[in-house]
């Protein structure tokens, strides 16, 4: 495989000259879940959640605001992800073709568009719910596991090019035979961009509208060149 700082080099080449088009891309996931936030607490405010005088009726209602942030913050991680992952596919479109022009506002839609929001979800769900199993037993076999399954959408995403169509679960055993020996690789790689997240937090966030395309784009180009050297795969 290429080594972690080739792979950052071919980043950054992939990317010359469409730094403006990756930031907008990748704003609008941010955007969207800012205002599901801000959805959520009006609605909060609405039904006067939180507002009462009466010790028991402030119970009942933190008890349903408590409920209601959990769902809010359920939907907020939902509605990211599947923009996320629209990104993602994005940047792998642009690793795979050095031409493909980007437009911001569909690419971001393209989860929607497609028709591919219930596999994308069936694959969040049930790789994190397996991350959660292991992380029971220690940290470290939970990061294992998140290794091991963190190629499962770029590997739905090339099954439902080919016709393959992959299930969720499927998608998710594959990531982990795809990741076999090659967990410690994509380890190093996270690790390396420790200085990038560095400065982002140095900008209260806003750098994180390069860098994130850059460490996204990053890691297709890992999973592309971690596919040509399985070819059996």
């Amino acid at each position: 495989m290429l080594p972690v700082g080739e792979i950052r080099r071919k980043a950054r080449q992939i990317l010359e000259g469409k730094w403006r088009e990756v930031a907008l891309l990748n704003i609008i996931p941010v955007l969207i879940a800012i205002l599901f936030a801000g959805a959520a607490t009006n609605t909060l405010d609405f039904f006067g959640l939180g507002f009462s005088d009466d010790n028991m009726v402030n119970e009942v209602a933190n008890y349903g605001m408590d409920n209601f942030i959990d769902f809010k913050r359920l939907i907020i991680d939902i509605v990211t992800i599947l923009f996320a992952t629209g990104v993602s596919f994005t940047l792998l479109d642009l690793v795979r073709n050095s031409h493909y022009k980007i437009d911001p506002l569909s690419d971001a839609l393209r989860i929607f568009k497609q028709g591919q929001i219930v596999s994308v979800i069936a694959i969040h769900i049930i790789s994190g719910f397996f991350i959660i199993l292991w992380s029971f037993l220690f940290i470290v076999p939970g990061i294992i596991a998140a290794l091991a399954y963190s190629q499962a959408y770029y590997i739905y995403k090339d099954s439902e090019a080919t016709g393959e169509n992959l299930s969720a679960l499927d998608c998710i055993s594959r990531s982990k035979e795809l990741m076999d020996g090659n967990k410690g690789k994509l380890f190093v790689l996270e690790l390396s961009f420790i200085g990038w997240h560095f400065i982002g937090g140095l900008t209260f966030g806003l750098g994180y509208l390069f860098i994130t395309p850059y460490i996204q784009t990053a890691k297709a180009v890992f999973y592309n060149d971690l596919l040509d050297e399985t070819q059996d795969f």
